[in-house]
């Protein structure tokens, strides 16, 4: 299969509506371009040509979406999983680590960075409209400089930075390194663009112990009327803090000066960049046109039923480069309903439960090994 020939499918797919298509119709041409995803991967990794050979699956018999092979995320810590030529890599990205001190390493090419940004235009889109806005950013500064590490923080910053028509960093590096608020910055957002449509994004953890604690020091709001904050990340700590999802939001709304509505959790992973899942107004979190995601049994491995809470795994045909077609998480979920949201998408659509505590997929990694490994 010629990468060419790829490409013009997976552009064909994110150009067709994110979610416009019920979930029928959206296996039917989502798991022929996931066979041919596998098949180009099998040929250019001896990684998951043996991951495929010791579980004895082979491309042409899959016969679902619910049947592709799922690579487990903690294989991206030990394994280089790339399956593009080492010359076309342009980027690294790198997982936080947060499991363990081992970071993920994820090979991006030009070509899937490309197929990432413009599936994450769609999906933004629906929530943002196509307009520009300002874009605040609760972090600092350096996380953005292109000659540091690419880290997932970066790449939700860089990615969501697609609409901006400017961009604001709301936090600083204090002199002892630690992250302070940027005053003057929040002062100049103050004064100027009250009455504009904003849009914001920083890591749930950061807006909650730095952000929000500091500005409620300070005495300080933002009362930003056209607002809409995305946010991901760091739930487990919040939660051990007693902050749960609905105090957060009441407790940031009021400080920024939107409804509730307009705080917009959205779940998403460093191994499948391009692909998040903010909540709609109704709670759910929706599937885009070029992802799946299944929920499975953590001791069948089989699809779990509607409301059921099992493993998510996701699956994607935005990557060549690296194997994104199907990558079983470390965190639970459930599905909640297919096709009938009253927001109006189309597709399944779930809810996060949690983290899973010290999870482990075992013997999984057997696969991967040489038949002489131990």
């Amino acid at each position: 299969m010629d990468s060419g020939d790829l490409e013009t499918d997976i552009h064909k797919i994110i150009s067709s509506g994110v979610y416009c298509h019920t979930q029928k119709e959206k296996e039917r041409f989502l798991l022929p371009l996931l066979i041919k995803e596998i098949q180009h991967a099998i040929k250019n990794s001896n990684v998951i040509s043996r991951f495929f050979e010791r579980q004895r699956i082979y491309p042409h018999d899959i016969r679902s979406v619910a049947e592709v092979p799922s690579m487990p995320v903690q294989m991206f810590k030990y394994y280089d999983l790339k399956t593009c030529p080492a010359e076309d890599v342009v980027k690294i990205l790198k997982s936080s680590g947060t499991t363990t001190s081992v970071q993920s390493r994820i090979p991006l090419d030009k070509a899937t960075v490309m197929n990432q940004i413009k599936a994450l235009q769609t999906i933004l889109a629906s929530y943002l409209g196509s307009k520009r806005r300002i874009f605040l950013v609760i972090d600092h500064e350096g996380i953005n400089n292109p000659t540091s590490e690419f880290t997932a923080r970066t790449a939700g910053v860089r990615g969501l930075s697609i609409f901006a028509k400017q961009t604001y960093f709301l936090l600083k590096e204090g002199a002892d390194g630690n992250l302070v608020l940027n005053l003057p910055v929040i002062r100049e957002i103050q004064e100027k663009y009250t009455d504009l449509e904003v849009y914001v994004f920083g890591f749930t953890y950061i807006i909650w112990t730095i952000f929000y604690q500091q500005m409620k020091e300070e005495g300080l709001t933002l009362k930003l009327h056209n607002l809409t904050v995305f946010h991901s990340g760091g739930w487990k700590k919040l939660k051990n803090q007693s902050v749960s999802k609905e105090y957060f939001n009441e407790h940031l709304a009021k400080m920024l000066g939107c409804d509730t509505e307009h705080i917009l959790d959205f779940y998403g992973m460093a191994e499948q960049t391009g692909i998040i899942f903010p909540d709609c107004p109704f709670g759910n979190k929706h599937v885009p046109v070029f992802a799946d995601v299944i929920i499975r049994d953590p001791y069948t491995m089989q699809e779990c039923e509607i409301g059921d809470i099992g493993i998510i795994e996701i699956l994607s045909v935005l990557s060549t480069s690296y194997y994104c077609q199907a990558i079983l998480t470390e965190d639970t979920g459930y599905l909640v309903g297919i096709d009938d949201c009253p927001c109006g998408r189309k597709g399944k659509y779930f809810r996060f439960a949690s983290r899973i505590e010290k999870a482990e997929v075992r013997g999984c990694g057997d696969t991967f090994r040489e038949k002489k490994r131990v």
